[in-house]
């Protein structure tokens, strides 16, 4: 099933594709990079990238100590219009803060240099698919993306039990509300039924048993940190499972990643989201093996997986639907540009349908073909549009201007002479592969139509046109 690649196949093609999905793609120099490094180095680099979290110091933030003293303030108030006026102010602040939270993970995508650790962090909040709509706290929710990030290639376990304890899961699942008299069992039943096992692998008694164990996970309003309130645990015999003892939260998490389900679970959704869609049962049996065997490891699965033939296979390359997200990273980068306005940016992952920080449900986002609509997919052609030219007006932007590109190492004009040349150069950096014959043939008859030296002009619409056609929209 894990069959190496065989260095012999290693071509630009192929680095490309790893680049594309261990992260957010990247520019012909960073794929030729990858080339000369070979599969084996080029996946470890990916793995084993080096922590840059120095450069992307938490962003300004509403600190819970300041949430409190809005709150006493609000408490304080005289009246009803002074009450009014503190909240506004607050929710001004929330507000700034969950922009502020956002634009940072997202130019950390774009600019990290360990990109697999940053699209494994997108993985789990999509799997975990928490939503500030109903934390109402900015500060939480970068506590869960810091702690997403930290388990993101290390034991699956070890990160089940941290978001367990994790302030923003425990109040978007009402776990702070369970107590020994009165168990919550949002949070049991999401547990098995999101996060490990999958629906019909646990029982209803399974779920209240569960539910008993995870009483008195509490956050400290003050701190906004986790804190057990050992008077509101039950300590009572519980049976989960079939095991059966005074179980604790992280004894229902040890019976829970024993089953084999679980693995089968996991391996399934990491198989989707780095892979490819309906995996055969043949694939799930040895992936849920692989992730058993080195004890849900999930660095060394992906590096399993990333080095495979399987991976490489002509099902799997350039068959995935770019997420929103991924098409905005991948093609900043392609374009070697940064990421647009900020409110061009906030309006087109909400039009596309992937905000980060406010997945739709507690199911997370659905993910390839529902990516893909009649209106997101002429969303994305003018997106390019904008991109590439910087005319606001055509996303609503009023103002505002996008980075210009940097045509001369884009398209140099040692290339501008041949129409093939240019053709060749601008197809492998938009699209990552060789253009098919058919294609090959209409771009060439748009270059036809002009003179050489070929005007920057040219070269923007014949980068729209592939950029605006549903080839570009895979990876």
């Amino acid at each position: 099933m894990f069959s190496p690649f065989p260095e012999k196949l290693w071509d630009r093609k192929m680095a490309a594709h790893l680049l594309d999905r261990a992260g957010f793609g990247g520019t012909p120099s960073e794929i030729d990079a990858l080339v000369r490094m070979g599969p084996v180095k080029s996946v470890a680099s990916f793995i084993q990238a080096d922590d840059d979290s120095d450069l992307f110091t938490r962003p300004e933030l509403l600190m819970p100590d300041q949430r409190f003293e809005y709150k006493r303030r609000e408490k304080a108030a005289l009246t009803e219009e002074d009450r009014q006026a503190v909240r506004k102010d607050l929710n001004k602040a929330e507000a700034a803060s969950m922009l502020n939270l956002r634009l940072w993970w997202l130019n950390r995508m774009r600019y990290t240099a360990a990109p697999l650790q940053e699209k494994t962090t997108l993985f789990w909040h999509g799997h975990f698919a928490t939503s500030n709509q109903k934390v109402n706290d900015p500060y939480l929710m970068w506590q869960q993306n810091d702690t997403l990030r930290r388990y993101a290639l290390g034991k699956f376990p070890d990160m089940l039990k941290a978001m367990s304890r994790d302030p923003a899961m425990i109040r978007w699942l009402d776990l702070g509300q369970s107590r020994k008299d009165h168990p919550n069992e949002n949070f049991a039943r999401e547990i098995m039924e999101l996060f490990s096992l999958g629906e019909g692998n646990y029982t209803e008694r399974d779920i209240r048993e569960s539910a008993r164990a995870f009483t008195g996970y509490r956050i400290n309003n003050e701190t906004g940190q986790f804190h057990f309130q050992e008077r509101d645990f039950d300590p009572g015999t519980k049976t989960f499972l079939d095991k059966t003892g005074n179980l604790t939260g992280d004894d229902i998490i040890d019976a829970i990643v024993a089953q084999p389900q679980c693995a089968r679970f996991i391996g399934k959704k990491l198989w989707v989201f780095f892979v490819a869609e309906n995996p055969p049962e043949a694939t799930l049996s040895a992936v849920a093996e692989l992730l058993l065997s080195n004890g849900y490891d999930i660095g060394a699965t992906l590096q399993k997986i990333f080095s495979s033939s399987v991976f490489y296979s002509p099902k799997v390359v350039h068959h995935q639907i770019k997420s929103p997200v991924q098409w905005i990273m991948q093609t900043t980068k392609m374009l070697e540009i940064p990421l647009p306005d900020e409110r061009v940016l906030e309006n087109s992952l909400s039009v596309l349908g992937q905000v980060v920080f406010a997945p739709p449900n507690v199911k997370g986002w659905d993910g390839e073909r529902s990516w893909i609509s009649a209106s997101s997919l002429l969303y994305r052609y003018n997106l390019a549009a904008y991109l590439l030219s910087g005319k606001a007006r055509i996303l609503g932007g009023g103002n505002t201007k996008t980075a210009v590109i940097p045509l001369e190492i884009i398209a140099p004009l040692s290339l501008r002479g041949s129409s093939d040349q240019l053709l060749d150069e601008l197809a492998f950096r938009v699209f990552n592969y060789p253009l098919p014959i058919k294609d090959r043939a209409t771009y060439l008859t748009y270059l036809e139509k002009h003179t050489t030296p070929y005007s920057d002009n040219v070269v923007r619409d014949l980068m729209q046109l592939m950029m605006s056609t549903p080839d570009y929209q895979l990876t």
